[in-house]
């Protein structure tokens, strides 16, 4: 249910079963090159509310198969600078909004970048998240509200250590 009045919306009190596993990768391939990756699998099923016709289906806002896969990389540049640059790729599967089944949010697939400079006592980095600027629903609520993940983002971080 969706409450205009506050723009929330109430699943009800959905009871659910969830089952899973996730399997967790980090290599140091060299001494400056790492890659880590993380697979789950998630199996969720409604056991009970107050509508009966939902038991059985799969529990709202649940991904049944979420994924990522980084790469890391850091080189001394000079006698005291440091090159760092990373990139991450997160896939989240297909996503049920409500317990009825009968609205998703097909797959998603998202590409996070970094590169910087790093010193002893500061540091700068350029970034971007959604660097392939996906398009999706960040959230859905019945009646046909959508809410927009945000688009392609990028910017600059300075950090100081004291």
């Amino acid at each position: 249910m969706f409450l205009p009045a506050n723009s929330t919306q109430n699943l009800g009190n959905v009871d659910a079963d969830y089952e899973g596993i996730e399997l967790e990768l980090n290599a140091r391939v060299t001494d400056h090159l790492s890659l880590f990756a993380s697979y789950g699998i998630t199996d969720s099923k409604i056991t009970g509310m107050e509508d009966p016709s939902v038991i059985g289906n799969e529990a709202p806002l649940v991904s049944e198969v979420t994924g990522n896969f980084g790469i890391q990389y850091r080189r001394p540049i000079g006698d005291s600078l440091t090159l760092a640059l990373r990139a991450d790729y997160r896939h989240t599967g297909r996503t049920w909004w409500e317990p009825y089944n009968s609205t998703s949010r097909d797959p998603i697939d998202l590409v996070d970048a970094r590169i910087g400079l790093e010193a002893d006592r500061w540091s700068a980095t350029l970034w971007s998240r959604n660097l392939t600027d996906e398009k999706y629903n960040a959230e859905f609520s019945p009646g046909g509200f959508l809410f927009r993940a945000l688009p392609r983002r990028y910017g600059v971080e300075f950090g100081y250590k004291f």
